[in-house]
C-alpha cells in the first residue's frame, strides 16, 4: 500500500494493461474501434459510390416519355421527336398524363406570343419521382436548344451578326487548386465524423468499465484491493482515453486512405486532390487527444453513476445526441470559425479540423479551440474523479440520496391516502419536465395559431401549471410542502424586491452585450412591438394578466415549485440554480429563437436563487410578476424599442451602479434571512 497522498503510475499501469487485456477481449470494442474504420468505411463509400452511379445509369438509360401541350410550333415537334434521350406522347389533361405515368414531364406552351415575340413556356413534372426530375431535365435541355436555333434563326432573317443577342459573354474560372477543393469538400463531413467516432471509441469502453463492472460486482473487489483508489481510476481512464484516440486515428487513417489510393473514383471526376498536409493531419491527431479525454472522462463519471449497463446507454445517448450539433456546424454554409464558436465544447474542434483540412486555419483560433477543450478535459476529470471518490456511488444506487422518493412517483397517489410531506424524486421530476416540454413545445404553437392571445393563456395554465398539479396529486404529494407554499418573511420579500430590481436592469445589460455576437432579430421586434401595443386601460390589464400574473403562477408552480423541490436535495446549491435556470432557459428558446436563452436562463437562476434560500415559492412568484410587468410598461416606450434594436444603443450606464447595489443588499438580506430560516429546515409549511 503506498503512502497516503503518494502517487505510483506502477498501479495505474497494471489496471491499465488489465483494462486493455479485457476491453480487446470485447467484441463491441473491437468492432467500433477496428472493423467499422479499417474495412466498413471503405467498402461503405465504395458501395455507395458504384450505386449512386448505377442508379445515375439506369436513369439515363432509357429514353424519357414526355410531351407538348398548348399551341406548339409543328417544328418544334419534328424537332423534338428526333431526340434520341425523348419518347415524345400526345396526352390530354397534363397533370393527370404525369401522375398515371404516360409521361415524366409536359411543356405547356401559351396561346399566342406575346408583343415582344417570345411565347412562354411552364414545365409540368414531378417533384417526388425521381424519373419525372429526369424528364424535366431533359425537356428543359431539349427546350434551351430550340430557343437557340430560334434566336439564330431570327438574327439572320434580320441580317444581323451572330453575336448581336449575346453582348455579355460569361464564363466562370475557379482559382481553387484540386488539392483545395478536396480539403474544402473534406472539411464538410470528416470533422462530424472524427468527433462522432471519437465519441463512440469511448462510449462503451467507459459504461462496460463503470456500470458493467457494478452490474457483473467485480467493482467493488478491485476498489478493496490494496491499491489506491485513484490509480484505479487512472487506469480506467486512460484505457478509455487510449481507445478512443485509436478508434478516431484509425478513422482519420482510412477516410484519407480511401480517396488517396484511387478506389474513389469520383475524386477524377470531379477533379479534387483529398490530401491534407502532414502538418495539419498531425494538428488534428493531437486536437483529438483532449476531445478524446473529454469524452472518456465524462462519460466514466457518468456510467459509474448508473446501476446497470443498460442505464448507463440510456443516460450517456442523450450525451451523444448533444455531441452531434455541434460536430454538424461544419456542414452548415455561412458558419465560420469565430471567437465565441471557437470556445464552444466540440463545436470548436470540430470547426478547427474543418479548417485545417481547408487550409485556413488561423493560430488564434486553433489555439482557443485547443485550449478550452483542454479545459473542458480537466473538468471532466474533475468530474470523473468526484464520481469514482463516492461511495454511495460507487456502492449504492447511483448517488441519489433519497431512493425511494419519486420513483414511482404517478402511481404512489393509487397507494397512499394522507399526503406526504416529501419533495418528489429527480427521476420523476425530469420525466415530468420532459413530458411538459414535448406538450408545450408541439401544442402551445397549435392553440396560440387557433385562438390568438386567448390560447397563450391556455397553453401556460393547462401545459405547464395543470400537469404540474396532477404530478404531485398522482404522486400522492402535499402540494402545499412539495412547491414550498410556506409563508415568507418580510425580510425574503424586500430581499426579493431588491433583486429583481437590481436583476431585471443587469439582465437587460447582458440582453445587450449578447446583441453583438447574436442579435435580436428584427421580425421579433417588430412582432413584440406590435403585441406589447397598450392603447386602452382594458388592453393593459389584460396585458398584466396574459403577460405577468399568468407566466408569474404557472412557470414559477412547474419550474422553482416541483422542478427546485425534485433536486433540491439531490445537487448541491449551486448546481440547482444553474440547472434549474437552464432547463427554464430552453423553455423559453422556441418562442424567440435563441436570443431569449441567455436572459431567461439568468432570470431563472435569480428567482431559483431567491426560492431555494427563502424556502418559499411567493417571493418568485412576486420577482416573476414585477419583472413581466415591467416589460410590459417599458416596452411601449419607443425609447426602449430603439435602444433595444440597434446593438449601439444600450441601456443607460448610469443603471448599472444602483443594479449592482440594489442585488448586494438584496444577496446580504436573503443570507442572513436564510440563516433563521435554516434553524428550521423540516418545519411544515404554512399557507397564507
Amino acid at each position: 500500500m503506498t503512502p497516503s497522498g503518494s502517487f505510483e503510475w506502477k498501479y495505474a499501469w497494471a489496471v491499465f494493461r488489465k483494462e486493455m487485456r479485457e476491453t480487446l477481449r470485447d467484441t463491441r470494442t473491437l468492432l467500433i474501434m477496428v472493423v467499422v474504420p479499417v474495412l466498413l468505411y471503405p467498402a461503405l463509400m465504395i458501395v455507395a459510390q458504384q450505386l449512386a452511379l448505377f442508379g445515375q445509369r439506369q436513369l439515363e438509360s432509357e429514353p424519357s416519355a414526355v410531351a407538348v401541350a398548348g399551341e406548339v410550333d409543328p417544328l418544334l415537334r419534328s424537332f423534338l421527336a428526333e431526340k434520341e434521350e425523348v419518347i415524345l406522347r400526345e396526352i390530354g389533361d397534363p397533370e393527370e398524363a404525369i401522375r398515371s405515368d404516360l409521361v415524366s414531364a409536359v411543356a405547356v406552351f401559351s396561346n399566342g406570343v406575346g408583343g415582344d415575340g417570345s411565347q412562354s413556356v411552364l414545365l409540368f413534372f414531378d417533384a417526388a419521382d425521381d424519373q419525372s426530375r429526369r424528364g424535366r431535365l431533359v425537356l428543359s435541355d431539349a427546350l434551351g436548344e430550340w430557343r437557340d436555333t430560334l434566336l439564330v434563326r431570327r438574327i439572320s432573317e434580320q441580317g444581323l451578326p451572330a453575336g448581336f443577342a449575346r453582348p455579355l459573354i460569361l464564363a466562370d474560372s475557379s482559382v481553387a487548386l484540386p488539392e483545395e477543393l478536396g480539403g474544402y469538400a473534406l472539411g464538410r463531413f470528416l470533422p462530424m465524423l472524427l468527433v462522432v467516432m471519437t465519441l463512440l471509441g469511448a462510449f462503451y469502453p467507459a459504461i462496460d468499465l463503470a456500470a458493467g463492472e457494478k452490474e457483473r460486482g467485480t467493482l467493488e473487489s478491485l476498489l478493496t484491493a490494496p491499491v489506491p483508489p485513484g490509480q484505479i481510476v487512472a487506469g480506467k481512464f486512460l484505457t478509455v482515453t487510449v481507445v478512443g484516440l485509436v478508434t478516431a486515428g484509425l478513422n482519420l487513417g482510412s477516410m484519407l486512405l480511401t480517396f488517396q489510393t484511387g478506389m474513389f473514383q469520383l475524386t477524377q471526376a470531379t477533379q479534387m486532390d483529398f490530401s491534407i498536409p502532414l502538418g495539419s493531419v498531425a494538428v488534428i491527431f493531437g486536437a483529438l487527444f483532449p476531445l478524446a479525454v473529454l469524452f472518456g472522462a465524462l462519460f466514466l463519471g457518468i456510467a459509474v453513476r448508473s446501476r446497470s449497463f443498460k442505464e448507463a446507454q440510456n443516460a450517456l445517448t442523450p450525451i451523444y445526441m448533444a455531441v452531434i450539433l455541434p460536430a454538424l456546424l461544419p456542414l452548415f454554409p455561412g458558419i465560420e470559425m469565430t471567437p465565441a464558436l471557437a470556445i464552444v465544447p466540440v463545436a470548436g474542434v470540430s470547426l478547427l479540423f474543418s479548417e485545417l483540412m481547408a487550409g485556413t486555419g488561423t493560430l488564434l483560433l486553433g489555439s482557443l479551440a485547443l485550449l478550452s477543450t483542454f479545459l473542458y478535459a480537466s473538468l471532466a476529470l474533475v468530474f470523473a474523479a468526484d464520481s469514482f471518490g463516492r461511495e454511495e456511488v460507487l456502492f449504492g444506487d447511483g448517488g441519489d440520496s433519497k431512493p425511494g422518493n419519486g420513483r414511482f412517483a404517478f402511481f404512489r397517489g393509487f397507494r397512499e391516502t394522507a399526503p406526504v410531506k416529501e419533495d418528489p424524486g429527480i427521476r420523476a421530476t425530469v420525466f415530468l419536465i420532459a413530458l411538459v416540454a414535448v406538450l408545450y413545445f408541439y401544442l402551445a404553437g397549435r392553440f396560440q395559431f387557433v385562438f390568438g392571445e386567448v390560447g397563450l393563456l391556455i397553453s401556460q395554465v393547462g401545459f405547464l401549471l395543470m400537469p404540474a398539479i396532477l404530478f404531485l396529486r398522482m404522486g400522492g404529494f402535499d402540494v402545499r410542502y412539495a412547491i414550498s407554499l410556506r409563508t415568507p418573511s418580510p425580510r425574503a420579500l424586500l430581499a426579493g424586491l431588491l433583486i429583481i430590481g437590481g436583476g431585471t436592469p443587469l439582465v437587460w445589460f447582458l440582453t445587450w452585450l449578447q446583441g453583438f455576437v447574436l442579435p435580436m432579430p428584427q421580425e421579433f421586434l417588430e412582432g413584440m412591438a406590435d403585441f406589447l401595443v397598450a392603447d386602452t386601460k382594458t388592453r393593459v390589464f389584460w396585458l398584466l394578466l396574459l403577460i405577468a400574473v399568468a407566466p408569474a403562477v404557472c412557470e414559477e408552480t412547474l419550474f422553482r415549485g416541483v422542478f427546485l423541490s425534485g433536486i433540491r436535495h439531490r445537487l448541491t446549491p449551486l448546481k440547482v440554480v444553474v440547472l434549474n435556470g437552464v432547463v427554464f432557459g430552453a423553455f423559453h428558446i422556441p418562442s424567440a429563437t435563441v436570443y431569449r436563452f441567455l436572459p431567461s436562463a439568468a432570470l431563472g437562476m435569480l428567482l431559483a436563487w431567491v426560492v431555494l434560500r427563502s424556502r418559499s415559492l411567493w417571493p418568485g412568484i412576486l420577482m416573476h410578476f414585477l419583472n413581466n410587468a415591467s416589460i410590459v410598461i417599458l416596452t411601449s416606450s419607443p425609447w426602449i424599442l430603439e435602444r433595444f434594436a440597434d446593438p449601439e444603443k444600450g441601456p443607460p450606464l448610469w443603471l448599472l451602479f444602483p443594479a449592482v447595489i440594489s442585488l448586494g443588499a438584496g444577496a446580504l438580506l436573503l443570507e442572513r434571512g436564510a440563516r433563521d430560516t435554516d434553524e428550521d429546515p423540516e418545519g411544515p409549511p404554512t399557507v397564507p
